[in-house]
């Protein structure tokens, strides 16, 4: 009884709040909307999340912070050959119009002139250069190298000649001194046989006429005697005459062999002059200037505006050059790291470069330093004058 009279209560009182909350929900909607037209307000912005602290190590203490990267300094750069070298003409000539290269097994190959862009060996010829005068200087120099030697020969088979007399003119002498000694023995005999005969005849145990034929012995003796020293001083004099002749074929051998080096020294600077007609290459490399042409005169270079014949660079190793401020100047030495990236090869990096070697002095107007970083270039893809840049970080 009592249920059945608490239920339409309850029913009523659900139906009076539904009643009252669709009265206040359109008004509520409605003053939302106008305030959001009336005043928009941007989203706000997520706040930042603190910053989470190291995690700590088992020790409990927390890890370092990471190292800051270290400094560096970027400056553009340009690829210079390695070597690069202007050839002139040392002699005046003409130009020929081929070259002669040494080949396999001894043969020759005669080839055009090389032009702009050919590669050439180091020693190779780039140009002979036509000098028929210094040709024939180098002929006449040859003759007189050949005429100077026969005489060295003649001089030194004179300088035998004169040895040898001397030779027979010592022995000669030596001879004579021995039949003076011979013919001092004879004196001396016969000079003590005529004493004892003198003697022994003053006594009367020997006739006059035994004395007179010792006496003429004695005589005979003593004229042997002087005949042998007269052939003394003759040899001693012939032995004079014999080394003076040597001296003087010395002498002559002498000057002989300074004629020889004189004509030599003649033939040497011809043959010097005459091989500058060749254009050489200092090294292997690019040919990247031709200024000449078949049958060009050239002459040596007059003054600094003479344009050479070819200009060769070495091109398997390239030198990078840049140049850094005074600022970064201190602190980059040979041996600083460096990265290297060329932008016409697709922003190539070469991340393992070294600064190479500096200028170590600054350029007094620019205030740089002039850095170089050296790379090998076999295959000939950094060409010079190609744009770069470089990064070299500070020590």
């Amino acid at each position: 009884m009592r249920s059945a009279i608490m239920l339409p209560f309850v029913s009523f009182v659900g139906l009076l709040g539904l009643a009252l909350a669709g009265c206040h929900a359109p008004a509520d909607a409605t003053t939302a909307s106008q305030a959001k037209d009336v005043n928009p307000s941007p989203t706000p912005a997520p706040e930042k999340s603190p910053a989470v602290p190291a995690a700590p190590t088992p020790s409990g203490q927390s890890q370092p912070a990471e190292k800051p990267a270290p400094a560096s300094a970027t400056q553009p750069a340009q690829i210079e050959p390695y070597e690069q070298t202007p050839l002139f003409a040392r002699i005046d000539g003409y130009v020929g119009k081929t070259r002669t290269l040494a080949g396999e097994n001894g043969q020759t190959r005669v080839l055009p002139l090389p032009d702009i862009g050919d590669r050439v060996e180091e020693g190779e010829t780039l140009a002979e250069l036509v000098v028929p005068e210094l040709e024939q200087e180098v002929k006449k120099g040859l003759a007189a190298v050949a005429e100077a030697q026969a005489g060295v020969r003649q001089a030194e088979q004179a300088r035998r000649v004169a040895v040898t007399a001397k030779l027979s003119a010592a022995a000669r002498l030596a001879e004579a001194q021995a039949g003076l000694k011979r013919a001092d023995g004879e004196y001396a005999r016969w000079k003590a046989e005529l004493d004892r005969v003198a003697q022994l005849a003053a006594s009367g145990s020997l006739s006059e006429k035994l004395v007179d034929e010792t006496r003429n012995q004695f005589v005979a003796a003593e004229a042997a005697r002087h005949e042998a020293e007269a052939r003394i001083e003759s040899m001693q004099a012939e032995l004079a005459v014999a080394e003076a002749k040597v001296a003087q074929a010395e002498a002559d051998y002498a000057a002989a062999q300074a004629r020889q080096q004189v004509a030599q020294a003649a033939f040497e600077h011809a043959q010097a002059m005459y091989s500058y007609r060749k254009i050489v290459a200092p090294f292997a490399g690019v040919v990247t200037q031709r200024n000449v042409d078949p049958g060009h005169l050239v002459r040596p270079p007059q003054g600094g505006g003479s344009r050479p014949l070819f200009v060769v660079a070495r091109t398997d190793r390239v030198r990078v050059v840049a140049d850094f401020p005074e600022r970064d100047a201190v602190r980059i030495r040979p041996g600083s790291r460096a990265v290297v990236r060329i932008p016409a090869l697709a922003d190539r990096e070469i991340p393992d470069a070294q600064v190479t070697r500096t200028a170590w002095l600054l350029d007094p107007v620019a205030r740089t330093l002039r850095t170089e970083i050296h790379l090998e270039n076999s295959d000939g893809t950094l060409r010079p004058g190609m744009y770069a840049t470089v990064t070299v970080f500070l020590e």
